[in-house]
């Protein structure tokens, strides 16, 4: 009985015994999934997501907005996250249902049948991409993702300026000013915060000089300050400036 006791734990053992190199085999995959371990699962995916995976981050959505969400241990608005990464990826999948959740007011979006036709269309382009993200609203403030979070490329590889980049942010409703500068003192500290109170963030990016990034800089602020003027009055964005720093020092 002994012997035939041990027989069975070793079969037991090697059928429930992970396989080996785990963490790059579609074989671990599955197997977490017949052991429910949706936990480990999870993080086997994350670390892909982390690489910019589409897949991977439509497949975290689809275990994150599931059944299995808790025993995933999902953090709040992983879900959502990862299915609008995947969309502006253009996984088809992600995009069908993020339109049909922004149609109906579902999974943390705020219903919106122009962002849900928007997506619907499947739009391949930066700037197709860009107005659907115009349009997407949250229902929770929190599960809202910052422009620099948001993995949109053109279409035709080239590298984004600041120009494409300040449109990002625009579009997200984050218009965002960027200052070159050490760590903020006092003084800067009081100017965030008070672009903050008008919705601007204003971002210091260091003070080690480099020129091409002074090129992205320069483009990105134009960008921003241009759709300032043009939707608060022409010079705008100066006015604020000139009050602000004012403000802060004392004057």
């Amino acid at each position: 009985m002994k012997a035939r006791a041990a027989l069975l734990a070793a079969v037991l053992a090697a059928g429930l015994a992970p396989p080996a190199h785990a963490q790059a085999d579609p074989a671990y995959e599955a197997w977490l999934l017949r052991m429910g371990d949706y936990e480990t699962l999870a993080n086997v995916w994350r670390a892909e997501t982390d690489n910019g995976d589409g897949a991977k981050q439509e497949r975290l959505a689809e275990l994150f907005l599931g059944p299995h969400a808790r025993a995933a241990k999902a953090r709040p608005f992983e879900g959502i996250h990862n299915l609008y990464w995947a969309a502006l990826r253009g996984r088809r999948g992600a995009v069908l249902r993020l339109a049909d959740a922004l149609d109906k007011g579902a999974l943390g979006f705020r219903q919106r049948p122009d962002a849900a036709r928007c997506w619907a269309n499947l739009p391949a382009t930066f700037d197709a991409r860009l107005a659907c993200v115009r349009l997407t609203q949250f229902r929770d403030a929190r599960a809202r993702l910052g422009c620099g979070e948001l993995p949109i490329a053109r279409e035709d590889g080239r590298p984004l300026d600041g120009v494409d980049g300040a449109r990002i942010c625009l579009a997200t409703g984050t218009p965002i000013l960027l200052e070159p500068g050490p760590p903020p003192g006092p003084q800067t500290v009081r100017r965030i915060r008070e672009y903050a109170r008008h919705g601007i963030t204003l971002s210091v990016t260091g003070d080690v000089y480099e020129e091409a990034f002074e090129t992205y800089r320069n483009q990105f602020n134009r960008t921003t300050v241009a759709a300032l003027d043009a939707a608060h009055g022409p010079g705008y964005a100066g006015r604020l400036g000139n009050e602000i720093d004012a403000r802060a020092a004392g004057r």
